[in-house]
């Protein structure tokens, strides 16, 4: 992460990153992102769509997506797409997710609420989208082409 570290809080070099990614995403995804964040929503679930069958032809882009859907804090529902998908990484240790007061382990918790994330791009092809959950599970992805839908 770039903007959101322990040590750095950076929103509005993070607002002028999301300016930049303007002419990349569709107008949905930008407003979303531009006005709104998915602090505090909860993750209900995530597929990783692998469409190679055996029998498929060569094919130039991935051929991997990913999905997610997530209710915000406000009670509506996204979906979110990551598309040709070339770096899926999900870190995720239930032990880690731990109350502050006793140190004691939240298993009724789960992966726990969306703390934070970064969309950036990583070069003129490729984003990079970094998640931060309360649980302290981070997952990466890099993909050609990310969008959020209201569902």
């Amino acid at each position: 992460m770039k903007y959101f570290t322990e040590e750095i809080w950076d929103f509005e070099g993070y607002q002028n990153n999301l300016l930049s990614l303007k002419e990349f995403l569709n107008q949905e995804t930008f407003k979303f992102l531009q006005e709104n964040s998915f602090h505090d929503g909860m993750l209900s679930n995530i597929t990783i769509h692998n469409s190679y069958t055996g029998e498929t032809e060569e094919i130039e882009d991935s051929i991997v997506s990913v999905s997610a859907k997530i209710k915000h804090w406000n009670g509506h529902i996204y979906k979110l797409f990551w598309d040709n998908v070339t770096v899926y990484h999900l870190d995720f240790n239930i032990a880690r997710n731990r109350a502050v007061e006793t140190n004691e382990i939240l298993f009724d918790r789960g992966l726990d609420e969306w703390s934070h994330d970064e969309l950036t791009l990583k070069n003129e092809n490729t984003f990079r989208h970094e998640i931060i959950l309360f649980s302290k599970t981070t997952l990466v992805i890099e993909c050609a082409h990310f969008s959020i839908q209201s569902i």
